[in-house]
């Protein structure tokens, strides 16, 4: 199965992959060779595959955007991505740190208030980020 991951950065082909775990907004999905085609929201979270010449999975960062499958290609458009060697633990907790205060500093606002979203996912990016190395 072909795996390419793009953001609005830069392109990464993977290659062939056996599987291929996806954080989708519904809850994380998994996709094998041969799976019926279909689009998904693409959620922020982990990203996991198994190159098919690799010892262990991969894992990466990704956020927002889509997972397109068709058959045996797979294509994550989204919006970030990042493997663990480009994230930093103080710059991804202070991320988080101040997400979380200016979030507490909104006051009541609907959970559909713009500024509420846009805090929302960088609280949401931080914390996968953290996930991601540890």
């Amino acid at each position: 199965m072909h795996l390419e991951i793009v953001t609005p950065d830069r392109r990464v082909t993977v290659g062939e992959t056996e599987d291929v775990v996806v954080p989708g907004v519904e809850g994380e999905f998994e996709v094998l060779p041969g799976h019926a085609a279909f689009l998904s929201a693409l959620g922020t979270g982990i990203l996991s595959f198994k190159a098919k010449d690799a010892h262990a999975p991969m894992r990466l960062m990704v956020s927002g955007g889509f997972v397109e499958v068709d058959r045996d290609r797979v294509t994550i458009m989204c919006e970030s991505a990042a493997l663990s060697e480009e994230v930093k633990r103080e710059d991804a907790s202070k991320a988080l740190y101040d997400a979380e205060q200016k979030l507490k500093h909104l006051g009541a606002v609907s959970v559909e208030d713009e500024g509420f979203q846009v805090l929302r996912a960088e609280v949401d990016r931080a914390a996968a980020k953290l996930t991601l190395i540890k």
